[in-house]
């Protein structure tokens, strides 16, 4: 199992990694493009981030695919953390409590998309909004963190087969 996820790791982001370092794009713009990916993957909103990576990285002209992969790969992340940012945007709001779970979270929105938003965007909102608040240092520390690690680390990605 070990080698089946060393495997995927090489062939869906390490290659890709290296493909676009071997382009000539500067460590800090893959930084940038990991960073946001990965913060925009954890909006507390379910079935949209796709889309909103795809815009930032096309508006931005960063990397498309880099950014993409960060974002699946925190989606488990993004997916646990529904749950506790409804519940602190509905503490901030001070409705009703949050009471149902992430599974009931995710059924509601893929059966009604926006009926489910309607009944629950202020909720939401406040959610986003902490995100927001929490998203500035994460992508701080994320952005000084991958510009370490890529600078430290890309000359071993030479060693890995396209």
């Amino acid at each position: 199992m070990k080698k089946n996820i060393q495997g995927w790791a090489t062939r869906k982001f390490l290659l890709p990694l290296k493909k676009a370092i071997k382009e000539g794009i500067s460590i800090e713009r893959l930084s940038v493009s990991l960073a946001l990916g990965i913060i925009v993957g954890l909006i507390p909103l379910y079935g949209v981030t796709t889309v909103i990576v795809g815009l930032i990285a096309i508006s931005l002209r960063l990397n498309f695919v880099l950014m993409q992969v960060a974002h699946y790969i925190v989606h488990p992340i993004q997916i646990a953390l529904l749950i506790p940012f409804l519940k602190m945007g509905d503490a901030v709001i001070k409705t009703s409590e949050v009471s149902f779970s992430v599974h009931q979270y995710i059924h509601l929105f893929k059966t009604d998309f926006w009926s489910t938003l309607q009944e629950l965007w202020l909720v939401n909102l406040s959610a986003i909004g902490i995100w927001l608040i929490l998203s500035i240092p994460l992508f701080l520390a994320l952005y000084y963190i991958l510009v370490y690690a890529i600078r430290k680390y890309s000359p071993k990605l030479s060693y890995l087969r396209v």
